[in-house]
């Protein structure tokens, strides 16, 4: 293997999923870079060049739309308030919730979760 492919080979499947399952586990909570990083058992510069390579995505991207996909999940299936669900995505503020949601999404939570209300 020569020195350029080496520089752009991904996470190996085993250690992505044990990314994924870390993130998945701690959605709720407050995770740095360091963090994930350790659960591939890597540091944080080696991990985020590889994971990138692996997820077309930085990790906080990822960490960012998969804290969005699992709102979306809550957001159709509960009644939960959205600030609930905001905390429950592991989100400081609804303010923040609110533009990221906007960003990957295209509307504010609560317009999206009435638009699957009234599509159903």
């Amino acid at each position: 293997m020569n020195d350029k492919s080496r520089r752009l080979a991904g996470l190996p499947a085993w250690r992505l999923k044990r990314v994924l399952t870390f993130i998945d586990a701690n959605i709720d909570k407050r995770v740095g870079l360091s963090q994930i990083a350790q659960a591939a058992g890597f540091s944080r510069m080696h991990f985020a060049r590889q994971f990138r390579v692996s997820t077309g995505l930085r990790p906080h991207e990822f960490l960012l739309r998969r804290r969005v996909e699992h709102a979306q999940e809550l957001l159709a299936q509960s009644y939960i308030p959205v600030a609930s669900i905001a905390r429950a995505s592991g989100f400081t503020t609804q303010a923040h919730f609110t533009s990221v949601f906007r960003r990957f999404v295209g509307k504010p939570p609560a317009h999206w979760r009435r638009a699957m209300t009234t599509s159903l």
